[in-house]
């Protein structure tokens, strides 16, 4: 080995240099350095199973969430169709009450109409009662005498009176 310019105590010192710098890297540096990169590893796994975790419960609070609206949507639907239903029972009754006091206040007009014609039926024969009475003394007093007038007058009298209680 001399041939090829190696020395073999130098070459012998030189690898137990080196296996003692392997040794002493290897205690010192290598095994800090492998456990942090274990450490980093490990904490790289935990976050990414943390984000898959967090993405399942995105997925599900999702899925909830559109189950929720889809009940409020339901239940939206539900209270519009019973607020209809009631708007339109509301509606029936209100008519039905408008109908009823409608025909209340035809009723009553009838009634007042009656009565008032009723009442002008009677101030119609009072007065035309009145008026024949008038005619026949005026036409009995060009006619007739004093006493013929009177007992013809009379009996005409008591027959308009009788006539006249009748209709009232």
């Amino acid at each position: 080995m001399e041939q090829l310019g190696i020395e073999p105590t130098l070459l012998l010192a030189q690898v137990v240099n080196f296996a003692i710098i392997v040794v002493v890297l290897s205690k010192l540096l290598y095994t800090p350095i492998l456990g942090m990169l274990e450490k980093r590893k490990a904490q790289i796994e935990e976050g990414i199973a943390g984000a898959e975790r967090i993405k399942q419960e995105e997925a599900k609070l999702a899925s909830r969430k559109e189950k929720l609206l889809l009940e409020a949507r339901k239940e939206g639907h539900v209270i519009l169709e019973e607020a209809r239903k009631l708007a339109k029972e509301e509606e029936k009754q209100i008519i039905a009450q408008a109908h009823t006091e409608a025909e209340e206040i035809i009723a009553k007009g009838r009634v007042e109409v009656e009565a008032l014609r009723e009442k002008l039926m009677v101030e119609v024969r009072r007065e035309s009662t009145g008026l024949g009475v008038a005619i026949a003394k005026r036409l009995l007093d060009k006619a007739l005498g004093s006493q013929q007038q009177h007992a013809i007058l009379g009996s005409h009298i008591k027959n308009a009176e009788s006539l006249g209680e009748k209709y009232l």
